[in-house]
C-alpha cells in the first residue's frame, strides 16, 4: 500500500509517499513510487496517529451512555488511532478479573487500538494488561482509602506502571488551590512514573515536579465562561488560566493534550453530571488554533501523538518513521465546519462547543495500515483494535 500526501515526519514536512507493508511503515520517500493500492491525499497533511491518553468508554452497566464500539467509532471519526480508557466503570476495573472481562469486550468491539488504566484495588497481575494505575485523589487519597491507595501506588511503581492522577484536595473546593495542594502532595512522593492529568489552572501547573502532565481543550478555550453542558471535574477556571495553559502547551511545559471524553445523557447532565464527549471535537478545535497562528502544527502533533506515545511507553507509535506502525491521521487544514453534537458518533449528543465554527478537520484515520475512517465516514470494523500492551 502507498500513501501520498504532505507527510509530517521527524525530519520535517515532506511532499512524498509512505510505503506500507502489512501493519508497518517500510519506507518514506519523495514522490515517484507506484503501487496498485494507493491512497492519494494530495495536498492534505498526513500526521502521526493521534493518541488520547484519557477517555471514558463506559460500557458494562453504563452502555446506555457509551460502549466500546460507539466510543472507538467516535475516536476514529476524531482522528485518533488509540485511546486509553479510565477504570471508573460499573463495575470498576480494579482487579485482574474485571480487567480480563474488559479486555474480552474490547477485543470484540474496538475499531481503534486501546489501553486500560486500572483503579485502586487488587492490582496483582494487572500490569500484564493495563498501561497504568489511575488515582482519583478526592475520593481515594483524601479519604479513608489513603492507605489502600498508597499500597496500589507502591505496586504500580514496583511493576513499572504509570501512575495517572486526578489531583484535587476536596477540602479546598473547586479552586485552583485545591489542585495546587494535591499536585504538590502527590509529586512529593517522588514517584518514577507519575502523570498529572487534565491540569486546569496556573496554580496547579506551577506545582508539578518530576512528573509529566496533560490538559484538555476545554481548559484552553473556555476559561471565564460557562456555556451549557460545561460542568466538568476539575472545574474550568478563569480566562487567565486558559491563557496560561495555552502558553504552557506552546512551550512544551504541558506535554500532552487529552479529551477527557466523558459521555452522559442530557437528563444526567441536567441533574449535575460532570463531563462531556470530546473525541470528535478535540482535533478540529486545536486545528482552528493552528489556523489562527495560536498553536504550531508541530506542537499539536507533539502533544497529541509524540508525547502521549512516549509517556505511555508506546515505542511503535507517535511518529511517521520506517519500522513503526502505519497508524496515521490525515487532516484538511482548509476544511470548515460547525460543531453539531447531533452528528456525533458518540452516544452522547451534547457539547459545550455546540455551534462553534472550526477550520481544520480530520478526513482519514488509519490504524496499523487499515483505514477506519475515510472521507469523514467511519469504515472500520469492530474487533480491529488491539490492546496497546500487545503491540
Amino acid at each position: 500500500m502507498l500513501v501520498k500526501g504532505r507527510l509530517l515526519t521527524p525530519r520535517g514536512l515532506i511532499e512524498g509517499c509512505m510505503k506500507v507493508e502489512g501493519e508497518r511503515i517500510v519506507r518514506i520517500s519523495r514522490l515517484g513510487e507506484r503501487d496498485p493500492q494507493t491512497y492519494d491525499f494530495g495536498g492534505k497533511l498526513v500526521l502521526p496517529g493521534l493518541i488520547d491518553m484519557h477517555v471514558h468508554l463506559r460500557d458494562f452497566d453504563l452502555s446506555y451512555k457509551e460502549d466500546i464500539k460507539s466510543g472507538t467509532s467516535a475516536a476514529a471519526a476524531g482522528g485518533f488511532v488509540a485511546v486509553a480508557d479510565m477504570p471508573n466503570t460499573k463495575p470498576r476495573v480494579d482487579s485482574l478479573e474485571v480487567l480480563k472481562w474488559r479486555e474480552e469486550i474490547a477485543r470484540q468491539k474496538a475499531l481503534v487500538d486501546y489501553g486500560f488504566y486500572v483503579g485502586v484495588g487488587r492490582l496483582e497481575g494487572t500490569e500484564k494488561l493495563a498501561l497504568g494505575l489511575k488515582v482519583f485523589m478526592p475520593q481515594e487519597y483524601y479519604s479513608g482509602q489513603r492507605e489502600k491507595t498508597l499500597r496500589s501506588i507502591e505496586y504500580a511503581e514496583g511493576h513499572g506502571m504509570l501512575t495517572v492522577v486526578h489531583a484535587e484536595d476536596p477540602s479546598l473546593g473547586e479552586t485552583p488551590e485545591a489542585e495546587a495542594h494535591a499536585i504538590r502532595e502527590i509529586c512529593g512522593l517522588g514517584l518514577r512514573r507519575l502523570h498529572i492529568t487534565h491540569v486546569s489552572s496556573r496554580a496547579g501547573h506551577s506545582q508539578i515536579r518530576g512528573a509529566t502532565c496533560d490538559t484538555c481543550p476545554h481548559y484552553l478555550l473556555l476559561g471565564g465562561s460557562s456555556p451549557p453542558h460545561s460542568k466538568v471535574h476539575p472545574s474550568i477556571k478563569g480566562r487567565e488560566d486558559s491563557e496560561y495553559l495555552l502558553q504552557a502547551v506552546r512551550r512544551g511545559g504541558i506535554q500532552a493534550i487529552s479529551s477527557d471524553h466523558a459521555p452522559h445523557l442530557p437528563e444526567e447532565k441536567a441533574e449535575g453530571a460532570a463531563g462531556f464527549p470530546g473525541l470528535e471535537t478535540s482535533l478540529p478545535l486545536l486545528l482552528t488554533l493552528v489556523n489562527k497562528g495560536e498553536l504550531s502544527l508541530e506542537r499539536l502533533v507533539s502533544a497529541m501523538a509524540e508525547q502521549p506515545a512516549r509517556i505511555l511507553g508506546l515505542k511503535r507509535l507517535g511518529s511517521l518513521e520506517e519500522g513503526k506502525y502505519a497508524s496515521f491521521t490525515v487532516v484538511d487544514l482548509k476544511a470548515e465546519s460547525v460543531i453539531r453534537p447531533e452528528e456525533f458518533r458518540s452516544k452522547s449528543k451534547l457539547s459545550p462547543f455546540e455551534g462553534w465554527k472550526v477550520r481544520g478537520l480530520p478526513v482519514a484515520t488509519f490504524v496499523r495500515g487499515k483505514p477506519v475512517m475515510l472521507e469523514e465516514e467511519v469504515v472500520g470494523e469492530p474487533g480491529w483494535g488491539k490492546n496497546l500492551k500487545f503491540l
